[in-house]
Parts: C-alpha cells; structure tokens; sequence
C-alpha cells in the first residue's frame, strides 16, 4: 500500500513543471537508467528509484517506464523491489533470450557490505510483473570491496557476464562469466582493469555500471566504465581498444562526460541498430516533489580512436519551428566563435544560463549553480538541450550536464550573432 508520504508526493508531482524530453521519477527518488531494450514497438528502461523518498536509500526498487520515441515516456508499476533476500535491488542489464523473452540481471544487495553484492536474475511472469530466481555470480575473490552492476550479452555461443569491481589496493576492474543458458554461471577472470595512481585520464579506484560496445571488426571496440572512489561518483570513462575472447585491450582512455553530473551510462540498440546511450544527470530535481532524471538518448560512433556522442534522431524528430516564442524544452546549434556568448533568457530577460567561447573552449554558466564549468571544444557546432530544469551541452570534451532554475515562460537563446538555429521540443 502507499505511504501518506507517497500520497503527498505524488499529489504535488502532479501540478509540478516537469521536463518534457526528460524522464523524471513519477514520485521520489531516482537514479541510474539500466536494462533499456526494445520489443514489439515499445522502449523499455529500468531505473533506481526510491518512490517514498528525495534521497538515495539502499533500498532501492526498480523503477520502470516504456515509449515508443525514447523522448515521452509512461511510468510503469515498480518492477523489482527489496524482499525476497534482497535489501535492495541495485543496478543491472536486461537481455533478451533465445526464446525471445526479457530478463532481467539486476545486483542483490544484501547482508553487512552492500558494496561487495550478488548477482540474481528476474523473469516475466506473463502478468506483467517479474519473479525473482537464483543468485548467479558472486565475487570471486576476497580482495575485492566494489562488486555490482551486470551487464550481459550474446558472445558467440555463449552469454557473458561483465561486472564492475574495485579491489583493497585500488585497481578497478570488470569481471567476466560466461553461460550457456542464462542460468548457471561460471567465473571467466578479468576483462580489463587500471590501478590510475597518476595517471591521465583518472579513473578511479572501482568501476560501476560497465558496458562493451563491440564494433564486430569495423572500428575499434569501446569500453564504458563510471569512475568510482570511496563512496564518491564522478565521470563517466570509456577506453577505445579491441575486445576478443572475454578480454579487452585498451588503446586509449577518455572522459565522456564534464562537470559531475551525467554519470551511470546504459548503451542499448536503438530500433535502427545504432548504439545508443541514457545517462543519469544528477542534481535535477523539484524541491519536496522528486529527485532525479535521465538524460536524453544519445548515439554513440568511433573513428579511429575517437568517441563521438550526438543526441539521438528522436531529438531531432520532436523539433517544431519556435516562430520566435519561448519554450519549456528547447533545442539549439550554435557556431560558435571565440569572443561569443549565447544567453538562455526567460520572457522577462532573466538569464538562466550562459554560455561563453574562447579559443577551442566554452565556458558553461548557471546563476546560483555551482562555479563556471570550462571545457574543450572547438567543433563548428555546439549542440544545447535546455528542457526547464535540465541543461545539457554536447561539447567535444564531453557531454556537461546542469541544473536550470525552472520557470513557467520558458526559454530563448540570445546571441550578437547570426549563426544559431533553435527549435522547441513537443
């Protein structure tokens, strides 16, 4: 039954101005996206979600919400929630099986260390709900003090399993398993790690939610970790290098993201085959009503070495001519030029963020935010997503993610220069 807190949260959610391109928790608490695929028709994502509070508990269920556009989004009932052996139920992957069903590979927090956790599987029950089954992995080593988060795909003939672990001395790592039948699970050794002491870039001391990109041949392999350290998150890192028999060799390691707050990548294949990502943005939220969002969809392509992030078609597709008038969502290309600015304003003037290019960089601002992000850039175009309380800027250092102060007139983007087209977002 829900709580009265629930019953309050959800009456003033209900009145509350919302991102439109944006997923939000429909109550409480919510964060990391993972275990998004597509069937009949239909995008499903997975997320953590705490729905009778703003604040991460470790009781974390899974929310849950499908679209067929991955911009409009329809809450769904909780998929997974703690019981069961589980305290809480942390983050995981979906796959769909050879009989052509989902199923769900999610990380079972339990007992005195959540930190070090168990790997169990859920499946449909044919009602719409999902039934929890057995633990299938465990850390396999004692020196280990971060083990979560599954990611698993086809391999050949077999399923693999990859985990994110850290271990006492500071190495990150993915462990890898390999199965016949999603099932019954057996250790495989490491897919790759990184002790980074001083390193450039630093990626941490464990490594969350891992994904591997595989380019079967046609470009370089990709490995996508979220930095870890001490109870502290910070950036997402990927590594291009080539990935074959349940080992991955790292060419190059680089930032994905800028500024702390896009952090949990989930790739998945998008209705057209293209590899496609979903961040969690941290620090969005509507104060007393809900904490958290996701990201809009990107694609993600290499060259060479090179990782590239744009936001997905879809964005593109919800793209209405803006005559002028400000918009709760907006999408802009800048040509941006060193001594430039472009200023996101509301009806009355009021400038909820600026942005500011020099010399192949940008200087990102928000009014009462925390300091001025500064970071590269010198690609023709500068691609801006403001969707009344989410900024988001996909410069070429990464994608930097940031808090708008919400208001009810909208946004506009102003700029002493020609070179700027911008469209509202339905």
């Amino acid at each position: 039954m829900p709580t009265k807190r629930t019953r309050d949260i959800a009456q003033a959610a209900a009145t509350a101005p919302r991102p439109r391109a944006h997923l939000t928790s429909e109550t409480g608490w919510l964060n990391d996206p993972h275990g998004v695929y597509y069937l009949d028709g239909r995008y499903h994502v997975f997320f953590q979600h705490v729905p009778d509070s703003l604040e991460w508990r470790s009781d974390v269920h899974w929310g849950h919400a499908t679209s067929t556009d991955l911009l409009h989004w329809q809450w769904e009932p909780i998929a997974l929630s703690p019981g069961d052996g589980d305290d809480g139920c942390w983050s995981g992957c979906s796959v769909i099986g050879d009989d052509g069903k989902p199923a769900l590979f999610y990380t079972s927090a339990a007992g005195a260390d959540h930190q070090v956790a168990s790997i169990r599987i859920a499946r449909p029950s044919g009602d719409g709900a999902w039934v929890k089954g057995v633990v299938v992995a465990k850390a396999p080593r004692r020196n280990i003090r971060l083990f979560r988060d599954p990611m698993v795909f086809r391999d050949g003939p077999d399923w693999r399993m990859l985990v994110g672990a850290g271990t006492t001395d500071g190495t990150a790592e993915v462990h890898t398993f390999i199965s016949g039948d999603l099932e019954t699970w057996e250790y495989d050794g490491v897919l790759a790690s990184r002790n980074t002491g001083l390193q450039h870039p630093w990626t941490g001391t464990g490594w969350e939610c891992p994904q591997l990109i595989r380019a079967n041949g046609d470009g370089s392999d990709v490995l996508i970790v979220s930095i870890w350290d001490d109870h502290a998150p910070h950036d997402v890192a990927a590594a291009t290098g080539i990935y074959a028999d349940g080992r991955f060799k790292p060419h190059r390691w680089r930032l994905l993201t800028s500024g702390q707050s896009h952090f949990a990548a989930s790739t998945f294949t998008d209705a057209e085959d293209r590899t496609s990502i979903l961040f969690w943005v941290r620090g969005i939220a509507d104060p007393g009503n809900w904490s958290g969002a996701l990201s809009i969809p990107y694609v993600l392509t290499t060259d060479g070495d090179e990782i590239r992030l744009s936001p997905h078609p879809a964005v593109a597709g919800a793209r209405t001519n803006p005559l002028g008038a400000p918009g709760a969502a907006i999408d802009v290309e800048w040509e941006s030029a060193a001594g430039q600015r472009l200023a996101l304003e509301d009806a009355d003037g009021r400038e909820h963020a600026v942005i500011e290019a020099g010399e192949g960089r940008i200087t990102i601002t928000v009014p009462g935010e925390q300091a001025p992000i500064d970071v590269a850039h010198s690609s023709p175009t500068l691609r801006i997503i403001a969707d009344i309380r989410v900024l988001e800027v996909v410069a070429d250092s990464g994608l930097v993610g940031l808090p708008l102060p919400a208001t009810a007139s909208g946004l506009v983007p102003r700029t002493d220069t020609a070179n700027i087209r911008w469209w509202h977002l339905t």
